[in-house]
This record gives structure tokens, C-alpha cells and sequence, in this order.
């Protein structure tokens, strides 16, 4: 993916002043906004004599190299902004722990159509498409929280992508809890908890055939969405107001836990419904479905619970 131009051995002189006061004495203002915005001192690095054989003649790059190249990293400073309102600290230290070094560069990849971010040798890269130096500079940066959901996990980290670690924080993790003592009074169980256990929902969702393509962003709705299931199911069913059905839930499963599973091909009990099935393994209830069915039909995950007790 990488662009194979040889830097060029010296700038002409008009492009080596504009470097110079559109670029190199610009910088360190926005080394200083990105460091305001991550917490540490972050270096911002650009060959412009590797950069400068991609600019087309009359074009902005050829004209304004120095300017051009301040406006990626600039787009970065903007898009930064966005990114730290939405995903906070969580995101911040995520940037900071997959990039060590702290630097930015500059550089050409064929990896985009016009330009975008990576992570790679432990840097934050800004690209631009070897045909495309100069255009849509300030949506470089756009798509940062891609970037680092690509970016390789330092050693003992999730196996869990940023984004898939994000949707639990936001979508799941700040919902359950409230969830878990609405079942805990239906089912007048005290013990009751769930356990979705995302790190093996997060490998069978990866590797399975027929994954949708926006698994990692919606692992914690989703997640979410199957215990909805479950609860609307003790509703509908009255659990609350039927003791009877309360005894043969805790008889059943007298763990007091759901699981929530993925894997290749559903068992085919009397709990499943084709896309998804609830089921009692080891005195749990799991509710578990398939890579190609993940989120499919979600709200009737758990219609077959009674039948199952």
C-alpha cells in the first residue's frame, strides 16, 4: 500500500520558504493544541522532499507545499477535537497506548482514495493517495476511531478492537445494571446476574462466515438487545406474578445466570426459533445464535423460554 517515489534531492527555493513559514513554523502551535487535547507531548514529523515529488504541477502541493502540508495535520487537530468529545478519556488513552512514540507523520499509501489515518510502527500515520496529495486534506483524520480500531493491541490487551471495547462501554456496560435489578425483582433472585463474556463473542464474531460488517460498533447494543429479549420474555410471561414459573426457571437453571454465545450452527432444540435459541447448559440459561445471524431478529431471541423449563 505504500507509495514508491524517491524524495527529491532538494526543493526549489520558493518551495523551500513556504515549508518553512507555512509548515515548520506552524507546527509546534499544533503539537501544542494536540497535547492540550491527549495529555502528553506528541511530535509532529514530515519529510516535504519525500512529500513534494507527489505534487502535481500547478497544483496546491506544488504551489503551497509548506501550506498543504500544515493543513493534514491541522485536519488532524480538528477531526481530534470531534473524536475527544465523543469517546473522552477511554479514547484518549487508546490513541495514546497504540501509538508509544507519541508522533505523527505524514506519508503517501495507496490505502485511500484521497487521504485517511493508520497506526503503524507504533505512530500515527496521516496518508494521502499518491494521485490525490492536496485534496481533501481536512477529512484526514475523519475516521481516527477506524484507525486505531485497526491499530495493532499492544501485548495483553482485549482482543477486542477499540470500537468493539467502546459499544460494550457506551452500550452495555451503562444499561446492564439496571436491566439486572429488573430481573432480580421479577425472578425474586438476588443472585441473579449477566454474562455475555464479550471476549468470546468478540472471536466468534471475527473469524465467522457471514459476520455483518458492523459487528465491533454494535457489540454492545446488540448484547444489550438479547437480554432485552429475554426480560420481555418474564414479562409477557408474568414471572413476577407466577410462582410456578419462577420455580421452573431456578429448578432449570438454578445458577441464575444467561450467557450470551455465538457459534457455528444453533443446536436445534425447542428453544430455537432458526436465527437465534435459548437453551439450559450446566444449570444456565444461554441464548446464543450465529456469526451470519448475529443481531437478526434479536427481540425474539428468547420467545421459546417456557418452553424449555
Amino acid at each position: 500500500m505504500s507509495a514508491d517515489k524517491a524524495p527529491a534531492e532538494k526543493l526549489p527555493l520558493a518551495t523551500r520558504k513556504n515549508v518553512r513559514d507555512g509548515w515548520e513554523a506552524k507546527k509546534g502551535d499544533l503539537e501544542t493544541q494536540m497535547e492540550a487535547l491527549v495529555g502528553v507531548k506528541w511530535t509532529f514529523t514530515c519529510n516535504s522532499l519525500a512529500i513534494y515529488p507527489y505534487a502535481e504541477p500547478n497544483s496546491y502541493g506544488f504551489n503551497s507545499l509548506g501550506d498543504c502540508i500544515f493543513a493534514y495535520f491541522d485536519g488532524l487537530i480538528w477531526s481530534l477535537k470531534s473524536f475527544v468529545e465523543k469517546h473522552g478519556p477511554s479514547g484518549v488513552a487508546e490513541l495514546n497506548s497504540v501509538c508509544p512514540t507519541h508522533t505523527c507523520t505524514l506519508l503517501a499509501s495507496t490505502k485511500f482514495s484521497y487521504c485517511g489515518s493508520m497506526v503503524a510502527d507504533g505512530q500515527l500515520q496521516l496518508v494521502f493517495n499518491p494521485k490525490q496529495l492536496g485534496s481533501n486534506v481536512s477529512y484526514v483524520a475523519q475516521d481516527l476511531d477506524k484507525a486505531l480500531s485497526e491499530a495493532p493491541q499492544p501485548a495483553g490487551a482485549s482482543p477486542l478492537s477499540y470500537a468493539a471495547r467502546h459499544s460494550v462501554k457506551t452500550d452495555y456496560d451503562t444499561k446492564i445494571a439496571d436491566m439486572t435489578e429488573k430481573v432480580k425483582k421479577i425472578l425474586k433472585n438476588e443472585n441473579f446476574k449477566f454474562e455475555p463474556e464479550f471476549d468470546d463473542l468478540g472471536k466468534a464474531l471475527k473469524g465467522g462466515k457471514g459476520v455483518r460488517d458492523d459487528w465491533e460498533t454494535n457489540l454492545g447494543s446488540f448484547a444489550k438487545g438479547y437480554y432485552d429479549s429475554f426480560i420481555d420474555v418474564l414479562e409477557r410471561e408474568k414471572f413476577a406474578e407466577d410462582e410456578l414459573l419462577r420455580e421452573g426457571l431456578e429448578e432449570g437453571a438454578p445458577a441464575g445466570v444467561v450467557k450470551l454465545r455465538v457459534v457455528e450452527k444453533l443446536a436445534g432444540g425447542s428453544g430455537a426459533n432458526g436465527y437465534n435459541e435459548i437453551l439450559i447448559e450446566d444449570g444456565k440459561l444461554v441464548i446464543q445464535t450465529t456469526p451470519a445471524n448475529w443481531g437478526t431478529n434479536i427481540s425474539y431471541a428468547c420467545e421459546k423460554l417456557v418452553d424449555i423449563l
